[in-house]
């Protein structure tokens, strides 16, 4: 298994503990074959740690962001999602914003 960089993810830097944690929870997700989303689903975001945010930011389904981006008071964080959001709207559009 490849080895994921935690502490530093879309130029937001995080903590060594914060890096741990987000790596750790990863594994124990794993371990229990949990999805990103399903996590997403089955915890309250808003009492989870950096780290464990930091895990669902960079790994839950388009669909999920949005609502974590809204919440999340956490610069770092909202900085992996508005990133990761970007990355999606320039794959599928080639960075034309439609207008539906």
């Amino acid at each position: 298994m490849a080895t994921f960089n935690w502490g530093k993810i879309r130029e937001q830097e995080f903590t060594l503990d914060e890096a741990r944690e987000a790596s750790d929870f990863e594994e124990v997700m794993m371990n229990f074959e949990l999805e990103p989303d399903e996590s997403f689903d089955l915890l309250d975001e808003e009492s989870l740690s950096v780290g464990k945010r930091l895990y669902l930011a960079e790994k839950v389904s388009v669909d999920k962001m949005p609502a974590m981006l809204f919440k999340d008071e956490d610069p770092r964080i909202r900085a992996v999602l508005h990133a990761r959001l970007e990355e999606e709207r320039l794959e599928k559009t080639g960075g034309i914003i439609i207008a539906g």
